[in-house]
C-alpha cells in the first residue's frame, strides 16, 4: 500500500499541474489568436502600400506555387499591378520573406521585408541597405546575382542573404508571370 501512494500521488499531481499547465496555454491561444492574425493583417497592409503606393485599393489575396499575391487597382479601377508575398531559400539562417510590388508591366516596384532571421550585424542590414535594395526597382523577369551572370551585385559579406533575397524576388516574379498567364 505504501509503495503504491508513493507512486501515485506523485503522478497524480503531475497530471494535474499538467492539465492546468495546458488549459492555461489553449486559454491563452484563444484570446491572442484573433489579435495576432490582425497584427499581421494590418502589417501586410502597411507593406502593400508601401510597395505598391499609387495603388487606390487591393483585391482579395490568392495563392499560386511562387507565393502569396493581391491585385492593385487604381483610381480608373483597373489592375495597377500585384502585391505578391514571397519566399526566397539560401540565407544564412533559413528563409527571407519579402512582399513585392510589381506593376501591370511585370516591373518590380518596390520591395518590403517581412521576415529576415538574418545576422544582425551582416545579412540583418540589408534591408536598410538601399544601394542593394535599388537594383531590383524596374527588374523584370528574373534577377540573378553577378556571380550568377546577372546584374545584381550582392553585398560584400551577405552573399547568402543577397542570394535569398534574389531568390524571393524572382519567386515574386515568377507567381506574377504565372497570374498573368492565368488570368
Amino acid at each position: 500500500m505504501k509503495n503504491i501512494k508513493e507512486f501515485l500521488v506523485p503522478t497524480l499531481v503531475l497530471f494535474l499541474i499538467c492539465l492546468i499547465a495546458a488549459t492555461l496555454l489553449g486559454v491563452t491561444n484563444d484570446v491572442t489568436a484573433p489579435v495576432i492574425e490582425a497584427n499581421a493583417a494590418k502589417a501586410s497592409a502597411a507593406a502593400m502600400k508601401e510597395v505598391l503606393p499609387d495603388a487606390d485599393k487591393f483585391g482579395d489575396t490568392a495563392e499560386n506555387e511562387f507565393g502569396v499575391y493581391a491585385p492593385a487597382y487604381g483610381k480608373d479601377g483597373e489592375i495597377a499591378g500585384y502585391a505578391v508575398t514571397a519566399e526566397g531559400k539560401g540565407g544564412y539562417n533559413g528563409t527571407v520573406k519579402l512582399m513585392v510590388g510589381i506593376d501591370s508591366e511585370g516591373k518590380v516596384k518596390n520591395i518590403s521585408f517581412l521576415e529576415i532571421d538574418e545576422t544582425p550585424s551582416i545579412g540583418g542590414k540589408i534591408p536598410k541597405n538601399e544601394s542593394f535594395l535599388s537594383q531590383f526597382t524596374g527588374l523584370f523577369g528574373s534577377a540573378a546575382l553577378t556571380k550568377n551572370g546577372g546584374t545584381v551585385d550582392a553585398v560584400s559579406g551577405a552573399t547568402k542573404t543577397s542570394t535569398a533575397v534574389t531568390d524571393a524576388v524572382n519567386n515574386a516574379l515568377l507567381c506574377y508571370e504565372e497570374v498573368r498567364a492565368n488570368g
